[in-house]
């Protein structure tokens, strides 16, 4: 299977691109990652990921929605592909967390990646170097 020129980005590490507030490095770092792979790489995100950024955004934050939405649509759909949570997807998600015990909403995330074909799936939520289904290499860029 030849490799794919897709990834998937976790909304954690959007986030840390958006806001310095929690840590600074971090942020840096995953905007050095996100300019990277925005060259190189066919960058997906799913609905998931988009709602869970702007409600975090919004109340952890608290930047207001209007700001948020522009900080989303410039910042965020404008680098990558959005894909839409389907019932093929949530059902899909249900085997995964029935076979390998991923919790429901990481389950949704990697489900969305694989369906969309994507090689590596960034995120700190996920065991670092861990291969799904054999064709989803989980990666944390903090390791």
């Amino acid at each position: 299977m030849p490799m794919s020129n897709k990834i998937f980005i976790d909304s954690n590490l959007w986030i840390y691109a958006f806001v310095a507030a929690d840590n600074v490095s971090k942020r840096d770092a995953c905007i050095v990652m996100l300019e990277s792979l925005y060259q190189e790489q066919i960058i997906i995100v799913s609905t998931q990921v988009v709602n869970e950024v702007h409600w975090n955004l919004m109340r952890k934050y608290h930047i207001p929605d209007e700001e948020v939405k522009r900080m989303i649509d410039t910042g965020l759909l404008e680098i990558s592909k959005l894909s839409v949570i389907t019932q093929s997807t949530y059902d899909y998600a249900f085997s995964l967390r029935q076979k390998r015990g991923i919790s429901f909403w990481d389950s949704l995330i990697v489900a969305s990646a694989l369906e969309n074909h994507c090689s590596v799936l960034y995120t700190e939520d996920l065991q670092h170097n861990q291969l799904i289904e054999n064709s989803l290499k989980i990666v944390n860029p903090f390791n």
